[in-house]
């Protein structure tokens, strides 16, 4: 106990170093970056400078990306000297912000939160009724708040709600096993406000029923107990508005009246108004759920989440916060619901100051180099949206909470009214109210709860630890809260509108709306008895539940922003105003929902104005620099591949770049450019084509069957550089030859051809000079490997290469007359045909027919062959002097591991083996993509070779990525679960040729083939898996390629022949 007591104070000192240096003036948060050169974007914002940017500002993260493919320094610094209102829109946008601690409590049936979140959008009568309470709860220190042009009073744009103890707070929850029942039903209540029971119900279920009377008899004890508790008389109509006396308007409560017929359960939302949920996490019991309008979702991108736990020194989730981001527009916002430390004695304020700091340290979103977050979402429905919105062009850093342009911040933040224990050290002021009193030193219970009878809240804000905190600069510095006009949010004994400890003796109780579900008893004692679970957890009311917004400080906005000393003019700085902030009374808990409504001035960078820019920094830098520009002659234009490019076969080409003028000369490729999408042809030329510059255009610059080296470089003046072009057309995954063989692979083409076409134009791009065309012509020649099954299925019985073709294409190979009077003969004596079989079943190829019938002609002896199948392609290699590569020349030290590892290790299918491969196996390879039969001359190990080496140069796995990873992740358990698993994720083209290599390889371990060729199935399957399955990805477990092997050694030794095949051809029956 000693040493645990050592620690915990330990960590105390810690967390107030952490306040100490989240408040000194001068410090560095580590993850900002500097505001110098080289840094990128400061933060996820990027927003930079004061002042109109000099030739060193670095822009924001959006603006980089958009300039990727700007690479002159000169009309870099031109557009940075431009001042960002010539290229930069606002766009207003409403949102709104909710918090609500459900004290672990699921909805009760028929809850309306329109008496908590304002009229619900589903009613369809919001216009001109949101936000509630706007009039008197404006903004501290904000200018009069309006609606946004064109959306105001509609509802919101946005909508985040922060739920804390979603779940009770036990040890099982806490300690991380936490389930998801409540999200999804505190998700279908917010859907039933925002879009409709209707909708709701089609995407979550439908609701459970309300006891009959229940909330009835509940709204009545509660009106009953509240007029005795005012003195007055009881009233059903909702909870008592008290006035502030500071203001004529109402406190912004929202009562029951407020709502209408908003859940009639038509679809008012849906269309371009709906709500969309785009993120959703999950820490223990704070859940963070963010809705977005449908018509909004093309300008939001990239949504992540995270988490940051502070319980019990920062490692258990039920203290903590979740955190959203996004960019919308342009401009990057971040939404936090946070549960911070509880506690009313003196002293607890500094460990929440505590848990704020060590949020917004820890707090760091993560982006990989795809954009893609570390954090996963807690409901699906949010994460598929999520994903499909597209990068957000976040720097690749972490980046913290305030690393962002505006963050609204919401949660039960626990800051309570500062008392103290008797009335003697406290003044009177509370109580008595007199003018001219001095400022109370102290208030007691007494006086908190006499100054709410009175509707006076000017003395309990004085004593609320966080505006005390903040006022003294300890917590939340530079940030904002509304004004406050609403009774405190806590702590109310749940179901009424009474505060623990306003107890009137003899006073009927109302049941609690949230206290009946399932497992709970439904009626409760009155208060004051002995079993009254409230009678021992009196507490002072305090606003524990609140919103707080920030903006990034005007110092770090982006470049040309008005200076703090308003210098400058013309700033175009997201900005965030609150309209309204109100208490919504709900009696699920024992605290109060809060909401606050904003509307927040966006940054939009408008695409065309920044082309605008561009095309006129290259005319000052044409004006300017006219004589340093770089002079570059580039010969050829005119590049000929010729009209007989063979797979895998490179042809070889040069240019040469000779600089002649006084400057180096910059050259790299860039794209053609890309024609919008959803704009007509006219459209295009009335706008002025394409982008010139390809902000948004992610097209590889050259085609996949080109290499170029080096692809960019400098030459220097007076210099030249020769870049040589490859021309290679390969098949397997990411090749080109399926994609250049489709154009001749329909038959219902007119122009149908056994060539591709290799026609087209490259763009060299000589930065500050102009832009050099470069034209490629050729022609490629088909073959049956690189074809997808599909393709080969419509080819029907037409080879792939015509004989006079395939033979004219030997000629030009040079593989010599015998070669080549094979081909002319091929024509006369066709393969089987690939496609359907008679009854309609979908045949496999006909030249993997051909393969499979050459292997197993003569009573299968080829297949008696030593090594046949699992050596063939290392043995092929070898006798064309082919040097192994890393993992051919490993196998000897895989063996050690077994057989299965040896024969998978043997096989050479990296992207050079192959290329050998295709070269050494083209006679026989020509031979069928004329139609021809495989001679009975033909080496078995070379037909062997040119089998597996057709599965590996399919542009799709024979076997799909999502079987390999389901075998990986578990393999199956019988021929059976193995036959079923092909099934589900297999076509009946991969079926069909699946089912075809089966039976040759069951063949192959048939007794009289397996005693003479050395094969066992676990040796035969390693081989197979290495050719018919994509390459495990980087950090896969150790047991995936043993689960991938289990796969085919199951699919190998169960089920017997003919029957086995049919389950994997999907002719069994399910």
């Amino acid at each position: 106990m000693k040493k645990l007591l050592v620690n915990l104070g330990g960590k105390v000192a810690a967390l107030a170093d952490d306040i100490a240096s989240y408040n000194d003036p001068t410090r560095q948060v580590a993850t900002s970056k500097p505001l110098g050169p080289g840094s990128g974007a400061a933060g996820a914002g990027g927003l930079q400078g004061g002042l109109p940017a000099g030739p060193e500002q670095p822009l924001d993260a959006v603006l980089e990306h958009l300039l990727r493919n700007v690479r002159s320094r000169h009309v870099r610094q031109h557009f940075t000297r431009t001042h960002p209102a010539e290229y930069t829109q606002q766009r207003s946008v409403t949102i709104q912000a909710a918090t609500f601690n459900v004290a672990g409590k699921k909805p009760p049936p028929g809850l309306r939160l329109d008496e908590w979140l304002g009229a619900g959008p589903a009613a369809g009568d919001m216009k001109g009724r949101w936000p509630p309470g706007a009039a008197a709860s404006a903004g501290a220190g904000a200018p009069a708040a309006g609606a946004p042009s064109g959306g105001g009073g509609g509802g919101p744009d946005i909508l985040a709600v922060g739920f804390v103890e979603l779940v009770p707070l036990n040890a099982g929850n806490v300690m991380g096993v936490w389930g998801n029942t409540h999200v999804e039903a505190w998700d279908r209540c917010l859907a039933v406000y925002l879009n409709g029971e209707e909708w709701a119900t089609q995407r979550y279920g439908p609701a459970a029923p309300a006891p009959v009377g229940q909330a009835a008899a509940a709204a009545a004890a509660s009106a009953l107990y509240e007029s005795k508790w005012q003195g007055g008389e009881a009233s059903v109509d909702g909870p008592p508005v008290v006035a502030d006396s500071s203001s004529s308007s109402s406190t912004g409560a929202v009562g029951a009246g407020n709502g209408g017929s908003g859940f009639s359960g038509r679809l008012a939302g849906v269309g371009p108004e709906e709500y969309v949920q785009v993120a959703s996490k999950q820490l223990v019991g704070v859940y963070l759920s963010v809705w977005v309008r449908r018509r909004l979702l093309p300008e939001v991108r990239g949504v992540q989440v995270t988490t940051v736990a502070t319980g019990f020194g920062g490692y258990l989730g039920n203290k903590g916060a979740v955190a959203a981001r996004m960019r919308l527009f342009d401009s990057s916002l971040v939404f936090v619901a946070a549960h911070l430390t509880a506690g009313e004695a003196e002293g607890d304020e500094l460990r929440r100051n505590a848990d704020v700091a060590d949020i917004l340290r820890r707090a760091l979103f993560a982006s990989a180099p795809d954009g893609g977050g570390a954090v996963a979402m807690t409901a699906a429905p949010a994460a598929l949206i999520s994903t499909s919105l597209g990068q957000g062009h976040w720097p690749q850093v972490p980046a913290g909470i305030t690393d962002h342009d505006m963050v609204i911040w919401c949660g039960d933040l626990n800051y309570r009214i500062a008392t103290v224990p008797t009335a003697a050290t406290a003044s009177p002021v509370a109580a008595a109210g007199g003018a001219g009193e001095t400022r109370p030193a102290g208030l007691t219970d007494a006086d908190v709860r006499a100054a709410i009878r009175a509707g006076r809240l000017e003395p309990l804000l004085a004593a609320d630890q966080l505006n005390r905190e903040r006022a003294a600069g300890r917590v939340f510095r530079d940030w904002h809260e509304g004004r406050i006009t609403f009774l405190p949010t806590y702590k109310f004994k749940a179901g009424t509108h009474t505060y623990n400890g306003d107890d009137l003796s003899g006073a009927l109780a109302a049941a609690p709306e949230a206290a009946v579900e399932e497992g709970e008893a439904a009626a409760s004692t009155g208060p004051g008895s002995a079993a009254d679970a409230e009678k021992h957890k009196r507490r002072t009311p305090a606003w524990c539940d609140r919103v707080l917004w920030w903006t990034r400080p005007r110092h770090s906005q982006r470049p040309g922003d008005a200076a703090p000393g308003g210098a400058g003019g013309g700033g175009v700085a997201p900005c965030v105003r609150q309209l309204a902030y109100w208490r919504g009374e709900l009696t699920v808990s024992d605290h109060k929902p809060v909401s606050a409504a904003f509307v927040a001035d966006l940054v939009s960078y408008d695409r065309r104005r920044i082309e605008g820019i561009l095309e006129a920094g290259m005319r000052a830098v044409d004006r300017m620099q006219e004589s340093l520009r770089p002079r570059v002659t580039v010969e050829p234009v005119v590049l000929e591949a010729g009209e007989w490019v063979a797979l895998g076969r490179p042809t070889a080409l040069r240019l040469h770049i000779t600089n002649t003028g006084t400057v180096e000369a910059i050259f790299h490729f860039i794209p053609a450019p890309q024609p919008e999408p959803n704009l007509s042809h006219k459209a295009q030329q009335r706008q002025g084509g394409s982008s010139k510059f390809g902000l948004d255009d992610e097209t590889p610059p050259l085609p996949p069957w080109l290499v170029a080296q080096p692809a960019e470089g400098v030459v220097l003046p007076g210099q030249s550089c020769e870049m040589e072009l490859a021309v290679l057309v390969e098949g397997g995954a990411g090749g080109a030859a399926a994609q250049l063989s489709e154009a001749g692979a329909a038959p219902s083409s007119s122009s149908s051809s056994s060539c591709g076409s290799l026609d087209s134009i490259l763009i060299l791009r000589i930065e500050d000079s102009g832009d050099k065309f470069i034209t490629i012509g050729g022609r490629y020649r088909r073959s049956f490997l690189g074809m997808s099954l599909e393709a080969l299925a419509r080819l029907g019985p037409a080879p792939a290469l015509p004989p006079t073709e395939a033979a004219a294409l030997a000629g030009q190979l040079g593989l010599g007359e015998e070669v080549q009077a094979q081909l002319q003969e091929a024509g006369g004596a066709p393969s089987d045909a690939g496609g359907a079989d008679d009854d309609g079943t979908v045949a496999p190829p006909k030249e993997l027919r051909a393969l499979v019938s050459a292997l197993m002609a003569d009573s299968a002896a080829a297949l008696r062959v030593p090594g046949i199948l699992a050596d063939s392609t290392a043995l092929v290699l070898a006798r064309a002097g082919y040097a192994p590569d890393a993992g051919t020349a490993a196998a000897a030290d895989a063996a050690a591991e077994g057989e299965g590892v040896e024969a998978a290790a043997m096989q050479p299918t990296g992207r050079e083996a192959q290329r050998a491969l295709i070269r050494q196996l083209e006679p026989l390879r020509l031979i069928l993509d004329a139609g021809g039969r495989v001679p009975a001359s033909a080496d078995p190990h070379d037909v062997a070779a040119l089998l597996l080496l057709w599965c590996g140069q399919l542009p799709q796995p024979l076997i799909p990525a999502a079987v390999a990873d389901a075998a990986a992740d578990a393999p199956p358990a019988s021929p059976a679960d193995a036959a079923a698993m092909l099934r589900r994720h297999c076509g009946p083209h991969q079926l069909a040729a699946v089912a075809e290599l089966l039976r040759l390889l069951r063949a192959a371990l048939g007794p009289s083939a397996a005693d003479r060729n050395g094969l066992t199935a676990a040796r035969l399957a390693a081989a197979a898996a290495a050719w018919w399955m994509p390459p495990l990805a980087a950090g896969a477990g150790a047991g995936a390629a043993s689960g991938q092997r289990a796969l085919l050694t199951m699919l190998l030794e169960g089920g017997g022949g003919a029957a086995a095949a049919a389950a994997a051809a999907g002719e069994a029956d399910d």
